[in-house]
C-alpha cells in the first residue's frame, strides 16, 4: 500500500538528506546542540520542531504557556517531548518575560532560531512594532550574552521575503533603505526593521547569522494543508467572492510561494552547520520558473470554479480601491496583495544552499491544487459537532485528500456521498478502526471537502479516474465502500479496475434509481443556475431534510449541525459546482449508458460473492436499484439515506459483520 502522510512524507525527506546531514556535522556534534527557539508554535515552527525532535538536538522552546503549547504541537504529530525543555515568556516583554532561572537555562544555548511573531498582515503600528522590534532587541541581546559566555555558533533569522536588507554595496556593507515601502503594512515594516537590527547587531558582536527569508508560505506536501491562512488565502477569498476579475499588475509580477516543510528543512539543515559562515536565503523558486500572476489567477480560478480573470490592471490601482473603500465593502483586507511583486530576488546563495542540501527546488505548480482546495475548505469550514473523532490523521492518495487510521491488515476505504465529505465520515471510520484494528481512509470525492476538482470533463468519469488512482496506489485486497452516489463511483471503480481483490460495500447506492422529486426537474436547469440554487438554499431547510433523514427527530443536534455545516460549505464555487455536476449526472437522464448498466454489470459470481449492499427503507428519494444483481447480499435498515452518518455504530458493526464473513 502507497500512501502520502505528512509523516512519511517528512520522513523520505529527512532520511534523503540524513548523508548530507551527517557530513554537516557528527552525531556527537548534533547531540551537544541546544537550540533555543522563537515561534515553535507558528506555521513554520511547528513544522520545524516536528522535525528537529527527529535528530538529537536539545531544544528550549519560548512559549507564553507550555500547556497550550504541548497540545498545539501534539496535535501537529510532535511525538517525542523527551528533548523539549518549554520556556515560558513573551516576545513583547522586557528581557522576554524570562525568569533568572529560565535566562540562566536558555544562555547554555549554542544554536538560535528566531522564528517568532504573529503572522497578521492587518496587525496595527504600535502591536507590530511591540512584538518584532522589542523581541528582535531582546533576542539579540540575548544572542550577544551566549556569545560572550561560551560562544554562539549560530544565529538563524526567519524573515520575509520582501525585506530590503541584506544585499551589500561595493563596499561589503548592508544597503540602507530610508523608508520601506508606501504599501507595505506596519506588520511587514515592523519585520524589516528587526531584520536590520539583527544584521547590525550580528556584524558588532561577531556572532555567525543567517538570515532565512521565505515567501508567502503554503502547506506541506503531500497534503497542502495550510492553516495560516493571511497569505495566498487573502487571495483565495477574494477570488471567491468574485472581488479579482483582473489581473493585479499583469503578467510582469508574481506571487512567490514556499511550503513549509521546504522551510523547516532549511532551518534544520543551517541549525547542524558545523561551521556556518552565515548568510541571506530567499526561499523562493527564480522568477522565471515560477508561475506569473495571470497564470497563477488562471490556476486558482480553474480550482475555484470561477471564471478566470480577464486583462490586467496596475496594481497602485487596486490598491488604492481596497484602501479607499473596497476593503470594507468586500471584507477582503487591502493586505491580500501585499505580497504581489514585480522583482527579482538574488537566489544564488540558497541555490548554493539547496546543493549543499542535496535537494532542488520544488515546483510549487504541483502543490497548488491541494493548497487551494484546502484553503477553499478552510475558509468557508463549521466546526464538526462535539464528539467527534479528533484523533485523525491527514494524508493524500492520487490527488484526492483523505482523512484516518492506520492500522494492521487489509485496509478500509470509504467515499462520502452527496451534501457530505470525508468529515463527515468520521465516526463511522473510527468505529471501524477500534472494531477491527484495520486501517481506514476516508477520501474527499474531487472537488468536495479538501480535494481538488478532477479534470475530466464529465462529472462521473471524472470522478471514476480520480478514485482508480487512489486504488493504485493500494497494493493488496482492499474493502471499499462507498455511500449514496460514492456507491456508484466505487462500484464502477472496481469494475474498472479489473481487480479481484477488492471487495465492495454499497451503502445506499444512488446512480439510475431516484423518486420523482424537485431534484430531477432542477437538474435539468442550465449548471449555473443549479448551482446558484443549492448555494442559496436556506441552513433551515437544510437542518429539515437533515432531520428526516437522520432517523433520531427533529430535535438531533447533529443534523442540525450538519445542516450548518452544508449550507456554509456550499458557499464554496468549487463545492457547489461539484454538488450540482453529480446531481445532474443522477436525475438528468441517461448518459453513455453508464447508469443502466452499472448495477447489472455486477453480475459475475464474483462480484456477487464479494459484495454487500445496506439499504435504509426509510429512504424517500431513491428507491432500490431494480436491475442490481440478486446474488449480491442485501441487509435493510430501517432508517433514512444519511443512516452512516447518524446510525454510525450500527453501520460499523455490519460492515466488521460482513467483514468477519470474507476471510
Amino acid at each position: 500500500m502507497i500512501v502520502h502522510t505528512d509523516r512519511v512524507s517528512n520522513e523520505e525527506n529527512r532520511a534523503a538528506n540524513s548523508t548530507n546531514m551527517n557530513q554537516v556535522m557528527s552525531k556527537s556534534d548534533i547531540a551537544s546542540t541546544t537550540i533555543f527557539m522563537t515561534g515553535s508554535t507558528g506555521f513554520i515552527g511547528k513544522e520545524t520542531v516536528k522535525q528537529l525532535t527527529q535528530g538529537d538536538a536539545q531544544l528550549l522552546l519560548l512559549v507564553r504557556s507550555e500547556q497550550r503549547a504541548r497540545t498545539v504541537l501534539k496535535a501537529y504529530g510532535v511525538k517525542d517531548f523527551d528533548r523539549i525543555t518549554f520556556i515560558t515568556g513573551d516576545l513583547s516583554m522586557s528581557g522576554l518575560g524570562l525568569t533568572a532561572v529560565d535566562r540562566e537555562h536558555v544562555v547554555e544555548a549554542n544554536v538560535i532560531i528566531h522564528a517568532g511573531g504573529t503572522m497578521d498582515v492587518t496587525l496595527g503600528r504600535t502591536v507590530a512594532e511591540q512584538i518584532f522590534m522589542n523581541g528582535a532587541r531582546e533576542v539579540a541581546q540575548l544572542a550577544q550574552e551566549i556569545h560572550r559566555t561560551h560562544g554562539l555558533r549560530h544565529f538563524i533569522h526567519v524573515v520575509g521575503y520582501m525585506s530590503p536588507y541584506g544585499e551589500r554595496n561595493e563596499q561589503g556593507n548592508y544597503l540602507q533603505v530610508e523608508h520601506v515601502d508606501n504599501n507595505e503594512s506596519a506588520y511587514e515594516e515592523m519585520k524589516f526593521h528587526a531584520d536590520l537590527l539583527i544584521r547590525e547587531h550580528a556584524e558588532q558582536h561577531h556572532y555567525p547569522l543567517s538570515v532565512v527569508n521565505p515567501s508567502t508560505v503554503v502547506g506541506p506536501r503531500p497534503t497542502g494543508e495550510t492553516e495560516q491562512t493571511g497569505g495566498i488565502g487573502l487571495l483565495i477569498q477574494a477570488i471567491q467572492k468574485g472581488l479579482m476579475p483582473v489581473v493585479p499588475g499583469g503578467s510582469s509580477y508574481w506571487l512567490p510561494l514556499v511550503e513549509n516543510d521546504i522551510v523547516a528543512q532549511t532551518l534544520v539543515f543551517l541549525s547542524r552547520e558545523a561551521a556556518p559562515v552565515g548568510g541571506t536565503y530567499p526561499l523562493l523558486a527564480r522568477r522565471e520558473d515560477s508561475p506569473n500572476m495571470k497564470e497563477l489567477l488562471q490556476l486558482l480560478a480553474q480550482q475555484l470554479d470561477v471564471p478566470k480573470p480577464k486583462g490586467a490592471v496596475p496594481l497602485p490601482w487596486i490598491q488604492w480601491i481596497m484602501k479607499s473603500g473596497g476593503s470594507r465593502i468586500s471584507g477582503v483586507p487591502a493586505e491580500s496583495v501585499a505580497f504581489i511583486t514585480n522583482r527579482s530576488f538574488p537566489v544564488e546563495e540558497t541555490e548554493a544552499l539547496f546543493t549543499r542540501m542535496g535537494q532542488s527546488w520544488p515546483d510549487i505548480r504541483e502543490q497548488l491544487p491541494l493548497v487551494t482546495a484546502d484553503l477553499d475548505y478552510r475558509l468557508q469550514y463549521t466546526p464538526l459537532p462535539e464528539g467527534f473523532p479528533t484523533d485523525y490523521i491527514r494524508s493524500r492518495s492520487g490527488n484526492m485528500a483523505m482523512l484516518g487510521w492506520e492500522g494492521e491488515g487489509e485496509p478500509w476505504i470509504i467515499v462520502h456521498g452527496l451534501l457530505q465529505s470525508a468529515d463527515e465520515m468520521l465516526p463511522l471510520g473510527k468505529q471501524l478502526r477500534d472494531r477491527t484494528g484495520n486501517p481506514v481512509w476516508l477520501i474527499d470525492l474531487a472537488g468536495f471537502g479538501r480535494s481538488p476538482v478532477h479534470q475530466g470533463d464529465e462529472a462521473f468519469e471524472g470522478q471514476l479516474d480520480a478514485l482508480l488512482t487512489v486504488l493504485g496506489e493500494f497494493e493488496g485486497p482492499v474493502k471499499l465502500v462507498g455511500h449514496s452516489i460514492g456507491a456508484a463511483i466505487a462500484a464502477a471503480a472496481q469494475m474498472r479496475s479489473g481487480r479481484t481483490d477488492i471487495r465492495l460495500g454499497l451503502l445506499q447506492p444512488v446512480a439510475n434509481n431516484s423518486n420523482p422529486n424537485v431534484l430531477r426537474w432542477v437538474s435539468h436547469l442550465p449548471r449555473g443556475v443549479m448551482r446558484s440554487l443549492l448555494r442559496g438554499r436556506s441552513e433551515k431547510s437544510w437542518n429539515q431534510m437533515f432531520s428526516s433523514h437522520s432517523g433520531v427527530g427533529d430535535s438531533s443536534v447533529m443534523a442540525h449541525t450538519m445542516g450548518k455545516r452544508i449550507r456554509s460549505s456550499l458557499q464554496s464555487p468549487r463545492i457547489a459546482g461539484a454538488h450540482a455536476d453529480l446531481l445532474r449526472w443522477i436525475h438528468s437522464g441517461q448518459r453513455k449508458g453508464a447508469r443502466s448498466t452499472l448495477w447489472a454489470k455486477m453480475e459475475s459470481q464474483h462480484y456477487a460473492k464479494n459484495a454487500l449492499v445496506v439499504w435504509a427503507n426509510q429512504d424517500r428519494e431513491y428507491h432500490y436499484p431494480q436491475d442490481m444483481n440478486s446474488q449480491v447480499k442485501r441487509i435493510d435498515v430501517p432508517y433514512g439515506h444519511y443512516f452512516p452518518t447518524f446510525q454510525y455504530k450500527e453501520t460499523a458493526a455490519i460492515l466488521a459483520e460482513w467483514a468477519d464473513t470474507l476471510r
